[in-house]
């Protein structure tokens, strides 16, 4: 073939989507060309995720459809799934590798060998091995989502919870950090290339150095990355658990103008008694009083939080229980996941497992409920300023995407320039977002505003 065309397919969490950026970035400097579509690439390279059965069964699809439709198409899977169940993904038609977690580092250069060299028919080659020997986090390179606009560092990896529903630690291993000096130069090297918004992400956040000698918290990691990169304009954080959002954090985001005024919490359930049964370290009352620190320390912030339902034995009033608090949080938005049995989990084996139906539904009256939640609280920002950084992303309509100092999707006037922040006044609610109206901007700001919320006649 005369050109070397790859396409990355990602699946997951944002900590495994940073990894894919990385393998991009990787190809890219190896002479491949970056292909739209999975049916057009020499080379595709799933990043799978297994989090789910259904996470399991979206990779199994597009294997089957890419290996159907462009059947010359060399398949690399790696990821979660292909750390958790190697030898089923070799036996698929179609595959050339099966990398683990513990080999991912190598899918660049088996990519390059598989454009090379001629393909032995029968089942895929694995590389895999237990993860549970990595003791270290190594950095990788990192190319972002959204053009030059933001990028994901992930700062962790790994985790040494116990969830009993979650396969995660069995397939990432014991929780690893990345060195602060290393944080510190991949924050200042992406800096440097243009991006505005940092995010750090890691399988267990709030956990990060704790395996480090010596120990670093994740507050600290905060500011030494904002005093060592001054010129970092947005750092926001993806997913922290309950017992990790200490008042030093909240207060960090909001005495920094870098920091996004955005929290992501996993609530997983409502009921005293399904945490426990989930092995959750917390109670419900914890957690409401979590949330509610944040929104009264920052009345602006987006406050969202992961959800199971159907989790085994929950009945109709525990279901309730979750309901109710969320309905009376400030939290802005969820994810619903129904409880999904995953081989090896201490749940998998637990008795009372709910129809599938009964947690369909219960998935859609929280989902219907955080609409009306979510909706309320955009609200708010009509008639008021908001600092928007402007997306790489093509312009419909005379429109382009762009993400708000507290992570709602702004729609805004496509002649305003591409990665840049800028004051706009919100004329009201757009889907599942906000309106910025088409005149009255102020310039664009060479760094976030320290305040990011203000009424549409204040000064900018």
């Amino acid at each position: 073939m005369s050109e070397k065309k790859f396409h990355v397919a990602n699946f997951g969490c944002r900590a495994s989507q940073s990894e894919g950026a990385a393998i991009r970035e990787e190809m890219l400097a190896s002479d491949f060309t970056d292909s739209e579509s999975a049916f057009d690439a020499n080379v595709l390279v799933i990043n799978s995720c297994t989090v789910t059965e259904e996470a399991d069964r979206d990779v199994g699809r597009l294997i089957r459809r890419v290996a159907r439709r462009s059947p010359g198409t060399e398949i690399i899977v790696t990821g979660c799934y292909a750390q958790r169940d190697p030898a089923g993904l070799a036996a698929m038609p179609g595959v050339r590798y099966v990398v683990g977690n513990s080999h991912k580092p190598m899918v660049p250069r088996l990519a390059q060998q598989s454009v090379t060299e001629t393909s032995a028919q029968g089942r895929a080659e694995v590389f895999c091995s237990d993860i549970f020997l990595e003791t270290e986090l190594a950095g990788t390179p990192n190319q972002g989502s959204g053009g030059r606009t933001r990028a994901t560092v992930k700062v962790q990896d790994g985790c040494d919870a116990n969830c009993s529903f979650c396969i995660i630690p069995s397939v990432r291993g014991r929780g690893r950090s990345l060195h602060p000096r290393t944080v510190i130069r991949q924050v200042r090297d992406l800096v440097d290339r243009g991006y505005k918004e940092i995010v750090f992400s890691g399988i267990h956040l709030g956990s990060y150095g704790r395996d480090l000698a010596p120990a670093v918290t994740f507050e600290e990691l905060l500011r030494m990355t904002l005093e060592h990169v001054s010129e970092l304009e947005r750092l926001r954080l993806s997913s922290i658990e309950p017992l990790e959002v200490t008042p030093g954090l909240i207060g960090l985001v909001r005495s920094q103008p870098s920091m996004a005024n955005h929290f992501h919490v996993p609530l997983q359930s409502g009921s005293a008694r399904i945490l426990k049964a989930m092995y959750r370290p917390y109670l419900p009352d914890y957690y409401e009083n979590v949330v509610r620190r944040i929104r009264t320390e920052i009345p602006d912030a987006s406050i969202g939080a992961d959800v199971m339902v159907g989790f085994p034995g929950e009945t109709d009033h525990e279901f309730l229980e979750t309901l109710n608090l969320i309905e009376s949080s400030p939290l802005t938005y969820l994810h619903v996941f129904p409880y999904s049995s995953r081989p090896g989990t201490r749940a998998a084996a637990l008795p009372g497992q709910i129809p599938s139906h009964v947690s369909r539904f219960r998935a859609k009256l929280l989902r219907q409920l955080a609409e009306r939640k979510n909706a309320h609280f955009r609200k708010q920002f009509t008639g008021k300023m908001m600092s928007v950084l402007v997306l790489d992303e093509d312009p419909v309509d005379g429109w382009r995407p762009g993400i708000s100092h507290n992570f709602i999707k702004v729609r805004v006037p496509a002649t305003l320039r591409v990665n840049r922040w800028y004051r706009l006044p919100i004329s009201g609610l757009d889907g599942a977002g906000l309106q910025a109206s088409a005149g009255g901007q102020a310039p664009a700001l060479s760094a976030p505003a320290d305040s990011r919320t203000t009424t549409a006649a204040e000064t900018v």
